[in-house]
């Protein structure tokens, strides 16, 4: 019998299944995704979930993070898809960029990092929704120059 070596990647970011949803107008894609800029289309990051669990080491403890979302695309222009599945994946960049960072956090004890991980799990809504933002601005640069900045797309 031959020895079989599994190999388990844990990804960082997961992203939850996405469902695109055509909306009938420009009015209703705007009262779900909110006003303040000219869209037909918009992607909002939902059952989002930074998990953090802290693990002692000889010198010190650190954290292992991971981060799970779901992105809920709303089109009015359906030609905008592939746009929004951009935006999804910057969130899902600048999320392990976030998680890395997390990781190379030093603690001189578990109940200091266990405190750390409480204060950064607790304020994960407002990450996203930076997240979401910097997206907008990177790949809006005319929401940029109007000081607009959407929550949600």
């Amino acid at each position: 019998m031959r020895a079989i070596s599994l190999l388990i990647l844990l990804q960082a970011v997961a992203i939850q299944p996405q469902t695109p949803t055509l909306v009938s107008s420009l009015q209703r894609l705007h009262d779900i995704c909110g006003s303040g800029a000219d869209f037909d289309a918009c992607t909002l990051f939902v059952a989002y979930k930074l998990d953090i669990k802290c693990a002692a080491g000889r010198e010190w403890t650190t954290m292992n993070a991971s981060v799970t979302f779901r992105p809920l695309i709303f089109l009015y222009n359906i030609r905008q898809l592939p746009h929004e599945q951009l935006h999804i994946g910057d969130v899902r960049l600048y999320a392990s960029q976030y998680v890395d960072e997390i990781e190379t956090l030093r603690f001189a004890s578990t109940n200091d990092c266990e405190e750390e991980a409480r204060r950064l799990t607790g304020g994960f809504g407002a990450k996203m929704n930076e997240f979401a933002r910097r997206s907008n601005l990177e790949r809006h640069p005319s929401l940029r120059a109007a000081g607009v900045t959407m929550a949600g797309k």
